[in-house]
């Protein structure tokens, strides 16, 4: 009976030491096998690839030790904004970015210039602003390079490729637009004299770009949506819209062209045929928000202000519901078939038909909302919320 409780006791220091060494190496083995996919997707779809698996094997540590959670702290005096990049979360303060995981963790945190603006696409983030003349794309964990043009820069769009457009100012030109592949290579450009570049949109792999450019005549003010292949130097289509400003454009993932304006938001397909177009009063609009894929959402007072109109437009194109809420919003946020829609201290979910998904009680007064991966994160109170 003895020796049967020493091999049990053996079986069981044995089983538990494997364990042990199982746990050691799961690491590695993630490691290992995300070096794998780095060195393949190097060799088959270049550097754009090569970032978000480095990402990847940047964030294996944090799938083993989780971070502080959420509710995420925020120094008030120096926060600005917070957005989705990717699957994660990132938060703009005056003089740097932090990138943060699901747990809160912090993956990487860099020093930007004072006044930056930061748009992300697919897991990357693109800095500019009045500040500086220098324009840094970043990824998740690292920072990925950067350009320098001749003055500050004043719009710009990133693809989901790493490709990405600037609009600047210059001596000559109402706006100097260039676009930039994913090694930073000025690969187009576009000088416009008699009007002023209010937007710019790539197409998913950058190689098509859809501008808003905005001018006068007759005391009237008018917008051209002029669509660009990259490499051509002729536009494949330039439409006028007079009497419209329109100061948001979005390059959907199916191609269409989702054009905001402050009385009426159109969309156009690649002929820049308009396919869809809704019409409100004049300066009524409110917010205009879209997500990686091109799903976008418009808002737009109704009855004087009384109450809110809220489109959505589908990455197809197509608008799939409207919905009309009581009051203006706080604030607004759209990702795949949802949008949050938030209103002091509550934040209401619809699906992409309009019809409500859940509501939710929040801490404090909501400042801002987005959608990541499905997650509704709010700010407010000094903090970052995850519901």
């Amino acid at each position: 009976m003895a020796e049967k409780k020493i091999i049990s006791l053996q079986k069981k220091r044995n089983m538990l030491t494997a364990k042990k060494i199982f746990k050691i190496m799961r690491i590695p083995v993630v490691i290992l096998a995300v070096a794998a996919a780095l060195f393949l997707s190097a060799r088959l779809m270049g550097n754009v690839a090569v970032s978000n698996i480095t990402d990847g094997i940047r964030q294996v540590k944090t799938v083993f030790a989780k971070g502080g959670g959420y509710p995420y702290s925020l120094d008030t005096f120096n926060f600005k904004k917070a957005d989705a990049i990717g699957s994660g979360v990132i938060t703009v303060n005056n003089d740097s970015t932090v990138v943060l995981n699901s747990s809160a963790d912090e993956l990487f945190n860099m020093q930007i210039k004072p006044g930056s603006r930061v748009i992300t696409q697919n897991g990357r983030a693109l800095i500019y602003g009045t500040a500086s003349n220098e324009v840094i794309l970043q990824s998740r964990t690292e920072k990925l390079g950067s350009i320098t043009e001749e003055s500050s820069v004043v719009v710009a769009a990133l693809a989901d490729n790493g490709s990405f457009a600037t609009s600047h100012a210059s001596e000559k030109h109402q706006s100097i637009l260039r676009v930039y592949n994913s090694r930073f290579k000025n690969v187009f450009q576009w000088n416009c004299s008699q009007e002023r570049v209010a937007d710019i949109a790539l197409s998913r792999n950058g190689r098509n770009l859809a501008v808003a450019a905005v001018g006068a005549e007759n005391a009237e003010i008018y917008t051209r949506i002029i669509i660009f292949n990259i490499g051509d130097t002729e536009p494949k289509a330039d439409v006028k819209f007079s009497g419209t400003m329109f100061f948001d454009v979005v390059y959907t993932a199916s191609g269409k062209i989702i054009a905001a304006g402050d009385n009426k938001t159109v969309v156009l397909n690649k002929k820049g045929e308009t396919v869809d177009e809704t019409v409100y009063a004049e300066d009524s609009i409110l917010a205009v928000c879209s997500d990686d894929s091109g799903n976008t959402v418009v808002c737009y007072e109704e009855f004087g202000g009384a109450k809110t109109g809220i489109a959505r437009y589908s990455r197809s194109g197509k608008k799939t519901c409207s919905v009309v809420v009581d009051g203006i919003p706080d604030c607004v946020a759209a990702e795949g078939g949802r949008i949050a829609v938030a209103s002091g201290n509550e934040i209401v979910v619809y699906s992409q038909n309009g019809k409500e998904v859940k509501r939710i009680e929040t801490e404090n007064a909501v400042e801002s909302v987005f959608i990541a991966s499905g997650t509704v994160y709010a700010v407010g109170g000094g903090a970052i919320y995850k519901y």
